[in-house]
């Protein structure tokens, strides 16, 4: 598998058509697609990490034994038990694109997923059959890791060596310090610490939780740097709501925080299962907050480009639940990045800066 310092970084032709590809890790469009969406996901060993020769019929079954309470899962966040994952990605993409092409650089977008359609064999053939020459890659996963940026980025790059081998690629790993990107987590977070502040709320009672999604702690002592990736991200953001907080002469106000003042507070979400995975988790630090005194609580994830069951579920209704049973009277929730025109933009800078050769150096046949 590549690692964040290997994967193809070509400069690409600015005068040549690039096709745009997004890609994560994709979800259900259907309650009929549940099954194979797990069985694809466990079957991969980057996710589900046993020997080979069992790795099939292990992914099967617990596909077949998860898919029940899964599709009852996706049922509770919309009608269809589609997620809204590939929807928003598309227009991501597309808005991408269009940034791009005002610039002076020939762009498609393309959607492609790791668990899911659209495959990546399917978007490489159809950028390609509209006029992409060269490709750009970009994960949906802000910080990386080999389980989800690396796996899926891979998954990619297999497709275009045997679709269309040779031509120019440049990956971007991932954007854990896109400026844009830490702006658009801070904003949302210092709305909402200066609206308490304003009204008057003792900050004792008060309290910033960031959330991640979680990594299995055998990944990370494997050498997986999501977790380092994961902290950068929270302490830009955290620095920018600190300044916000001191722009607006509360600092004495914020550093008295029950938790999420003075140090950053950074959870974990989404475990699977009776092995290690990187904590402390939200839904026991939520209760242990509210049981000491905790009324208003602020939670900002950090780990999410789209709203999806981890954030409409696991956050909005039963980590919202198990705050009310703790005390917590005011639960807040940022949101997914979505369409965030201010991380668009940036994430648009940073491929138009980066992506591409100078005009100058590059001659097309």
């Amino acid at each position: 598998m590549n690692t964040m310092e290997t994967f193809p970084r070509d400069k690409l032709d600015p005068r040549r058509t690039t096709g745009l590809i997004l890609c994560g890790m994709g979800g259900p469009d259907s309650p009929e697609a549940v099954q194979p969406f797990l069985r694809n996901l466990f079957q991969d060993p980057l996710i589900f990490p046993v020997p080979r020769l069992v790795a099939g019929l292990a992914g099967r079954l617990i596909a077949w034994r998860r898919a029940p309470e899964v599709r009852e899962r996706y049922a509770m966040v919309s009608e269809d038990s589609a997620t809204p994952q590939l929807p928003t990605t598309r227009r991501q993409a597309a808005l991408l694109a269009e940034k791009m092409n005002a610039a002076g650089r020939s762009t498609l977008p393309g959607v492609a997923m790791r668990y899911w359609d659209p495959y990546p064999d399917q978007t490489v053939a159809e950028l390609m059959g509209n006029g992409a020459r060269q490709f750009l890659i970009v994960p949906t996963y802000p910080q990386y890791s080999g389980a989800t940026n690396g796996s899926t980025i891979d998954y990619v790059l297999d497709s275009l060596s045997r679709i269309t081998p040779g031509a120019a690629v440049h990956v971007v790993a991932d954007w854990n310090l896109l400026p844009g990107f830490i702006a658009s987590l801070a904003k949302p977070a210092s709305d909402r610490l200066e609206a308490w502040a304003d009204a008057g709320l003792d900050p004792a009672v008060c309290s910033l939780v960031y959330v991640a999604h979680s990594l299995p702690m055998s990944f990370i002592k494997k050498g997986d740097p999501y977790l380092v990736r994961t902290q950068e991200t929270i302490k830009a953001v955290h620095a920018l709501v600190t300044a916000r907080m001191a722009e607006l002469g509360r600092t004495e106000w914020f550093e008295a925080l029950q938790a999420g003042g003075r140090e950053p507070c950074l959870t974990f979400q989404s475990k699977v299962g009776p092995i290690a995975w990187l904590g402390p988790q939200i839904d026991q630090e939520v209760p242990r907050l509210g049981a000491a005194g905790c009324r208003h609580l602020m939670v900002q994830p950090v780990s999410f480009t789209c709203e999806h069951i981890e954030t409409l579920l696991e956050l909005d209704v039963e980590l919202k639940e198990e705050a009310a049973a703790a005390g917590i009277v005011d639960f807040n929730r940022g949101a997914a990045l979505n369409l965030d025109p201010v991380w668009l933009d940036s994430l648009a800078a940073e491929l138009l800066d980066n992506s591409f050769a100078p005009e100058v150096d590059r001659i097309v046949p």
